[in-house]
């Protein structure tokens, strides 16, 4: 695989013996990638971020600010002294460019300078990435996550530092599914020496800090039973409780008042879960249940849990399987086609994901945003209710055969994957499991590429078909992207050339994107319109290998969403095809070979509202027609 560079042409130096391969994630000042270490005796895979002391030239012109060195030197001092099985580890670091001898040496080999931080590759990917929104998992797994979840901050706590950044992007899967508590860039340290001291400042994601965190002086524990509390709620119901804990938010005032809990998601909760999130969401940090307290709760000690022993996942492949079951059941996997007999399964085609269920409670947010003007509508994926219980849907329609059908082809699957896998041998069971039970090792194979993402899927139509559905997609969802071709480029008069041709499309004006192409060099690719109106892709915007479409928006709770989706070429087309308007060739497709893989990855946002992205997406008719299954 060759070695990446930057878009200045630099180069990635070695860092602690681990070798930089490929980005797996990020954004802004940082960029993330896998790289290996071939000695290395316990991590040979290790994750590397890179934070920009200076901004990319990618991002030069965005209005970002750059990052506090003496803020990422207290990461790096904390993060290195954390030892737990459920944070995620810190192997070593390193600053390039700093200093009169580094930036010497930096220029000399053409040097990428930054902070290189090394960490556990978390090769499970993101919890959330396979939770579904609006719909939650089985009370079982979330109590096995949020046990988990409460260990990593028992421990933290205990070292004096509180996290403070407890959210659903914060919590990561490594190869056998436990749950991994990362980030600490936010992390204060709030005792040491046995005195303990107040903490300041408001930081974290809205939906998930304590109120507490207004600019007065607070505690630094109970912050963090608030927030494990919000990513509790957010696991059972897969959906965050408010937008923010202000009187800014009706939902938080109505949680205040007691009223919100008459409305949905709220009932579905179980007794149990729901005295518990009362306590640990309590405003008043005095009255805010312990950690130890949490542990003494009825819910958490008295649940059994088949999942879990001491501490640690007993079942990859079972867990693997619980996890695709959820997904499965509210259509989340039915753009995989699962399948255990070469028949597609019978599932009905997006059902419910736009007719409302009339057995579920009204949100809030619904009620009070009945009879808003249509021009205050949101996007449509940003509705506050996604597939709509599809579970209680299947059991409307037949319980036996539609949650049967489902739940067999995983069953099948897994039973016929677990004789391949030795207990005794390392390996990824979890995510060789989650790869075999969404049929994605079989065409992934021919790619050369695994992926933990679950935001995913094959087209039978080429990288550039596919590249333009999703085009039109972003469009009509209002979102602002960015195209840019990966591999080789083919100018106007055919000869191969590396371009650095980009489109920004900022919808829903397509004259911007026009003035971009316009002021392009020549030769350059991107979207256009033709003079019927509708959206074209220019020769050039996918390049030998694909491309890359850049993302940026805002999500329902008015935080940000950022992050690309990978189109990459498995099958080129053969000499001869000529076809510079990128239309739809029919006859190309109807052979069902996957010719293009999609990879969805988030670098900023909430994991719950990436999904619904990529729902609605991947959801889209035309998108729909081309997915491809083995």
């Amino acid at each position: 695989m060759a070695e990446p560079t930057s878009s200045r042409g630099q180069t990635y130096p070695v860092i602690e013996g681990y070798r930089l391969a490929q980005v797996i994630g990020g954004g802004g000042f940082s960029r993330v990638f896998k790289a290996l270490n071939a000695s290395a005796t316990k991590h040979r895979l290790a994750a590397v971020k890179l934070v920009h002391y200076v901004a990319p030239s990618s991002q030069s012109t965005r209005k970002q600010h750059p990052p506090d060195r003496r803020a990422l030197q207290k990461e790096v001092q904390v993060h290195a002294l954390l030892r737990h099985e459920n944070v995620l580890e810190f192997i070593a670091a390193k600053e390039i460019g700093v200093g009169k001898d580094s930036a010497t040496l930096a220029r000399e080999r053409n040097w990428v300078a930054g902070l290189y931080m090394v960490l556990e590759f978390a090769e499970g990917g993101d919890l959330f990435d396979k939770i579904p929104p609006d719909q939650g998992v089985e009370e079982d797994l979330a109590h096995f996550y949020f046990m988990q979840l409460i260990a990593a901050l028992e421990y933290c706590h205990g070292q004096g530092i509180a996290h403070r950044d407890v959210k659903p992007e914060n919590l990561l899967l490594d190869s056998q599914g436990n749950l991994k508590l990362a980030d600490f860039g936010l992390c204060a340290v709030y005792k040491y020496q046995g005195k303990t001291r107040e903490l300041n400042g408001p930081c974290g994601s809205l939906p998930y800090i304590a109120p507490e965190m207004n600019g007065l002086p607070y505690k630094g524990e109970p912050v963090d039973v608030w927030s494990a509390g919000a990513v509790l709620f957010a696991m059972l119901v897969g959906n965050t409780p408010w937008d923010e804990p202000t009187k800014r938010s009706p939902e938080y005032v109505a949680y205040l008042s007691g009223e919100l809990f008459d409305y949905d998601p709220w009932p579905r909760l179980s007794p149990d879960s729901f005295s518990l999130l009362q306590k640990m969401m309590c405003p008043d940090p005095r009255k805010r249940i312990s950690l130890a307290e949490i542990k003494r709760h009825r819910w958490y000690q008295s649940r059994p849990n088949q999942w879990i022993e001491n501490g640690k996942c007993k079942d990859a492949l079972g867990l693997a399987a619980e996890l695709l079951h959820g997904l499965a059941l509210t259509g989340d996997l039915d753009v995989a086609e699962l399948h255990s007999d070469g028949m597609r399964a019978s599932v009905p085609d997006t059902v419910s994901f736009s007719q409302p269920d009339p057995q579920r409670r009204p949100t809030f947010f619904e009620r009070k945003s009945e009879g808003a003007a249509e021009e205050e509508a949101r996007p449509s994926w940003h509705a506050l209710r996604a597939p709509s219980t599809c579970v209680a849907q299947y059991a409307r329609e037949d319980p036996d055969k539609k949650m049967y059908a489902m739940s067999q082809q995983i069953e099948t699957r897994r039973e016929g994957l677990s004789s391949t896998f030795d207990p005794r041998a390392g390996g990824s069971q979890f995510t060789q499991a989650m790869n075999h039970l969404t049929s994605w090792s079989s065409l992934a194979a021919g790619a050369s590429r695994f992926s933990p993402q679950l935001t995913r899927f094959f087209s039978k139509a080429t990288a550039a078909q596919i590249t333009l559905l999703l085009a039109k997609r972003l469009d009509h969802e209002k979102i602002s992207f960015q195209v840019e071709p990966v591999g080789i480029v083919l100018d106007e008069e055919g000869a191969e050339g590396l371009q650095e041709s980009t489109l920004a499309h900022r919808a829903p004006p397509v004259a911007a994107a026009a003035a971009l192409l316009a002021e392009s060099r020549e030769g350059a690719a991107g979207i256009r319109r033709s003079d019927s109106g509708a959206m074209k892709l220019d020769r050039g915007s996918v390049g030998s290998r694909g491309c890359k479409i850049s993302l940026w928006t805002h999500d329902r709770r008015k935080c940000a969403l950022r992050g690309e989706i990978r189109v990459e070429a498995i099958l080129r087309k053969t000499d001869g095809e000529e076809n510079e308007e990128m239309d739809m060739d029919e006859d190309a497709m109807d052979d069902g070979i996957a010719k293009a893989m999609i990879i969805m990855r988030r670098s900023k946002g909430s994991p719950l509202e990436w999904r619904r992205l990529f729902r609605a997406l991947a959801g889209d008719e035309e998108v729909r027609k081309v997915v491809v299954s083995p």
